[in-house]
């Protein structure tokens, strides 16, 4: 009984991490990569992507 507490415990903690953790990495990865991804679906993309824009 321990031994399946400590696995679902286990797994609980690397469920979060992967949560809390996720959206940043898949923010960086389409970062890293959104010219290829404007160049493989123009369709997609904004009109003026990147133009007139402001902070």
């Amino acid at each position: 009984m321990k031994a399946l507490v400590y696995e679902a415990a286990a797994a609980d903690i690397v469920r979060h991490r992967a949560l809390k953790e996720g959206p940043e990495v898949f923010r960086r990865f389409l970062t890293a990569h959104a010219d290829e991804f404007a160049a493989a679906f123009p369709e997609d993309e904004p009109p003026g992507r990147g133009e007139g824009r402001t902070a």
